[in-house]
């Protein structure tokens, strides 16, 4: 595990898929009001169970020589889930969250973000949001399917009953400031 500071505590950040190493895209301003939007959204509605956490790096696979450690931007976990690990694992989580956001930005590597999804889905984890700003759309994945949603839409959904916004909220600010 000591290679995998140098990315994860340091920037540049880092992600390895499958043992390559690769540099995190940079965040761009829509970029970043967007994950804070999104997280603040997730711990309003979550807060008597729940933590979002902007830019947490997650193990995905320990596996020699594939060990794949991503960064989404966003990551919803339960607190009973990150307080039954060993404290060492709630650095680097071992366990899929609750959802997971994945914001575009201009800068993407084609296909890395929709294998970093596929990954994440395989994983375990219930729901993954693949949030493009300039389009101001928001396509969210389960293990089953894929549905976008438009600005005038709502999100709900049964893997996360607890939580319903209008895709509105998400890209109020980007609007305020003219992005």
């Amino acid at each position: 595990m000591r290679e995998m500071a140098r990315g994860i505590d340091t920037k540049p950040y880092l992600e390895w898929l499958d043992g390559v190493e690769s540099v995190a895209v940079s965040p761009n301003t829509p970029h970043g009001i967007v994950a804070i939007t999104i997280a603040e959204l997730f711990n309003r509605r979550g807060d008597s169970f729940g933590l979002a956490m902007l830019e947490v790096h997650l193990r995905v696979s320990d596996t020699p020589g594939k060990r794949t450690v991503l960064l989404p931007d966003v990551a919803l976990y339960r607190v009973e889930i990150l307080r039954a690990l060993d404290p060492v694992d709630r650095l680097l989580p071992n366990v899929p969250p609750e959802i997971i956001v994945e914001v575009r930005s201009p800068n993407d590597r084609p296909g890395f973000r929709e294998e970093k999804i596929r990954r994440y889905l395989a994983w375990g984890c219930p729901l993954v949001f693949d949030v493009d700003p300039p389009s101001r759309t928001i396509v969210v994945h389960t293990k089953d399917r894929a549905r976008m949603l438009v600005a005038g839409d709502r999100f709900s959904d049964p893997a996360a009953a607890w939580l319903e916004f209008d895709v509105r909220e998400v890209f109020e600010r980007l609007d305020l400031l003219g992005f």
